[in-house]
């Protein structure tokens, strides 16, 4: 009796297991859908970066500067020599620009006023009132003397040029891929209307305008927040705008910092 029921739950069994259907292979099971899915690492946020240039120029007395050089300090040491002596009566800031960029990229700043003059003149005569043709003046005319039905034609300008008078900067900064140094290519120049010389005589003389440049071009390879020297852009020995140009030098620095937007 006990060996009939044993095989009566067999079959039993044998034939629950065959009215089950076969896994599809193409569907997930009930405990792979269960699953938590795995999560993919979240991708690092890189933030974009400007640079930003601060360009500065001092200047100071021939023989401190000559000391300072001699003392052969790092440019960072050097600048902060400059910039706390800005107090007392010998240091001076001349220049303080600052322009932002993207890494590779040119870009300028200007703060100037444009000067138009004249480049060659046609030369003054003396004619006869309404003649079209001119007359030479008579030999017994003393010059600035007016004579009668005579008409005096100053010099004409017959060319122009224009020129910046003011402040420029060009920079093109390149970032290393450690974002720790930067080259650098810079260029700035200063222009100063210094005045203005009188050439020819009498009813042809005509007025030239004077201009001063101190201007400096060059490519560096320096350190992220580091003041960085570069070279002396001083104003000319013979200046009309500083009459002590002679005895002062300029110092050029820059510094190069990275910008969040």
């Amino acid at each position: 009796m006990k060996t009939k029921t044993l095989i009566i739950a067999s079959f039993l069994i044998a034939s629950l297991h065959a009215q089950e259907k076969p896994a599809d292979p193409y569907r997930p099971s009930k405990a792979t859908a269960e699953m938590p899915a795995a999560e993919e690492p979240a991708a690092e946020e890189v933030e974009p970066l400007n640079i930003s240039i601060c360009y500065e120029a001092f200047s100071l007395p021939l023989a401190m500067a000559a000391e300072l050089q001699r003392e052969q300090l790092p440019d960072p040491a050097l600048y902060a020599k400059m910039v706390a002596g800005l107090g007392d009566e010998f240091i001076r800031q001349e220049i303080m620009q600052v322009i932002r960029t993207k890494s590779g990229n040119k870009a300028s700043t200007q703060s100037i006023s444009q000067h138009i003059y004249a480049t060659e003149y046609q030369s003054g005569k003396i004619s006869n009132s309404g003649a079209d043709t001119p007359e030479e003046p008579k030999a017994d005319a003393k010059p600035g003397t007016e004579m009668a039905g005579v008409a005096r034609l100053p010099a004409l300008p017959t060319a122009f040029e224009t020129r910046d008078v003011g402040n420029t900067i060009e920079v093109e900064p390149t970032l290393g891929e450690d974002q720790k140094f930067v080259d650098l290519r810079l260029f700035s120049e200063q222009v100063t209307l210094a005045g203005r010389t009188t050439q020819g005589q009498e009813f042809s003389t005509v007025e030239m305008p004077e201009f001063e440049k101190n201007a400096i071009n060059t490519f560096a390879f320096m350190k992220i927040n580091q003041p960085f020297l570069l070279g002396t852009n001083s104003r000319p020995p013979v200046s009309k705008v500083d009459p002590d140009s002679a005895n002062r030098v300029w110092f050029a620095f820059v510094t190069a910092t990275l910008a969040k937007p």
